[in-house]
């Protein structure tokens, strides 16, 4: 099979699968026992925690292992759930559904109102429209990092910063960007981030919360002294020792994975460039370097997974599947796209064992398909007239 659905998740690195069954075999112990057995895995652990704060640019202090990005996400909002004053929420329209769908949970206590942040054609939140949203109340922001969707880079170090001139905590959701991008959390400005290790080459069920020192914070699980109280539960070691083995990895081959992503992205696109009917959605040139979203007019998406799918190739789809149906994306209607639009598109990413042939039989598989499943009804015009961007969802 030819695998380019890496924001969804990635095959295991080698060096990796081979610690995970080293330390799944031989290192049990729990970390919180005295003895031996225990104290080695409270040193592997502690030894994995100090590796990702180096490459993070935090303290290892500030660093909690959790079980991936959605559980740190919601361990970060639902601290509003403790707060008696009236409060502000303010996410993009482009989040995650553990950040945009928790927010709008949250909101059911009567002292808690939501704004939506909306974003530009590019998928962008612009900084005068924060700017303008925050209010008096408003006391937590939450922008991630890229977009899982289109790869669209958020200017979110910008955005800390007005947060941090209001003086409101700001969270982003770095699933998409840590690894793939350089990323200095003590120079960020972001009081919260969210790492996971499967988009990287890593397990899944492993993640990391950050917590810049001095934030507030309160325990969504607790029943334990784990992880300074901070998350109650028995860490799991191994999965630990392959974050920091996946995450070193993606950061000592960042310039060169970059360099080979962007290459191929540049050979699939000048591949289409004659096809009446295939448009990018999104700005490539502000977007994570592996990630590629394509819209083909009047075709189905769905129709084309399919296709794909008997030919060995998995992709991704714009669209959400609900209840067995295909949605449209909410991501790429905040865009200002349309129903149509948004429900045609492929996002393609590319992740570290991608290869040129890869991309040449994806490219000579979608011309193939895209020529039988265009409507007999004439020519679309290639330069399609993209929607101005909406301001509200």
């Amino acid at each position: 099979m030819i695998y380019l659905d890496h924001n969804a998740t990635t095959p295991l690195l080698p060096q990796v699968k081979e610690t995970l069954k080293e330390l799944f075999g031989e290192e049990y112990g729990n970390p919180s026992s005295p003895y031996e057995t225990g104290r080695r895995a409270r040193d592997l652990l502690e030894e994995s925690r100090h590796r990702l704060a180096e490459l993070l640019g935090a303290k290892p202090s500030e660093l909690i292992f959790t079980s991936g990005g959605s559980e740190g996400n919601n361990m970060v909002l639902r601290q509003l759930l403790f707060r008696e004053d009236p409060g502000h929420l303010l996410v993009s329209s482009v989040e995650h559904p553990s950040v945009l769908e928790t927010a709008k949970w949250l909101t059911r206590k009567n002292n808690l109102s939501l704004g939506i942040l909306p974003v530009d054609q590019s998928g962008k939140v612009p900084e005068a429209s924060m700017e303008a949203a925050v209010q008096p109340e408003t006391c937590f922001i939450s922008v991630m990092a890229a977009n899982n969707e289109t790869g669209t880079v958020q200017p979110f170090r910008e955005l800390a910063r007005i947060a941090r001139e209001h003086q409101v905590p700001f969270h982003s959701d770095c699933v998409q960007y840590a690894g793939k991008c350089e990323l200095d959390l003590e120079s960020s400005g972001l009081n919260y981030a969210t790492l996971t290790a499967h988009k990287l080459g890593g397990p899944k069920g492993i993640g990391l919360l950050y917590i810049r020192e001095g934030s507030p914070f309160s325990p969504l699980i607790t029943g334990g002294g784990q992880e300074r109280s901070l998350r109650a539960g028995t860490e799991n070691v191994a999965m630990a020792c392959a974050f920091a083995e996946c995450f070193e990895w993606f950061c000592s081959n960042r310039s060169e994975l970059e360099s080979r992503w962007l290459g191929l992205r540049k050979k699939l696109l000048d591949s289409l460039e004659d096809m009446d009917h295939c448009f990018v959605l999104g700005t490539p040139e502000e977007s994570l370097p592996n990630t590629l979203n394509l819209g083909f007019q009047g075709i189905s998406a769905e129709s084309l997974l399919i296709c794909l799918d008997l030919d060995g190739i998995a992709v991704s789809s714009g669209s959400a599947c609900s209840s067995g149906a295909m949605e449209a994306s909410h991501v790429l209607l905040a865009m200002g796209y349309s129903h149509e639009q948004a429900k045609s598109s492929l996002r393609i990413s590319m992740g570290w064992n991608t290869s040129e042939e890869d991309i040449e039989e994806l490219s000579r598989q979608l011309i193939h398909h895209v020529k039988r499943l265009t409507p007999i009804s004439g020519k679309s015009d290639s330069k399609i007239q993209i929607p101005e961007p909406v301001t509200e969802i």
